[in-house]
């Protein structure tokens, strides 16, 4: 069973006809095995699992990396007032604060 690469989502009925060209062309090429559309529906099938797998990996990674721009966003705002305030118990304060959140 061969498997089918598509670089590009298809935007335009131009994309569909450049991608069915490229897989007629391919196929032309390896001794013109005949699928069953059964075999082509299982490939497809398995090739939307995986996208389905790494959206959802790609999504996760998405929120840790709100989460730590969140955290950068805390500890700069903590720094800000450190070095804007007079009061050493305010500096001293927002630096534990500091020290706890890139614990």
């Amino acid at each position: 069973m061969s498997k089918f690469r598509i670089d590009k989502i298809p935007k335009n009925e131009q994309d569909i006809e450049e991608i069915q060209r490229e897989i007629e062309e391919s196929h032309h090429h390896e001794h013109e095995h005949e699928h069953s559309i059964e075999e082509l529906l299982g490939e497809i099938y398995l090739n939307v699992q995986s996208l389905q797998s790494k959206v959802e990996e790609l999504n996760r990674s998405n929120d840790d990396c709100k989460r730590e721009i969140s955290k950068i966003y805390l500890v700069l705002g903590k720094l800000l007032i450190v070095l804007t305030t007079n009061d050493n118990d305010e500096k001293i304060k927002n630096l534990k604060e500091v020290l706890n959140l890139l614990e």
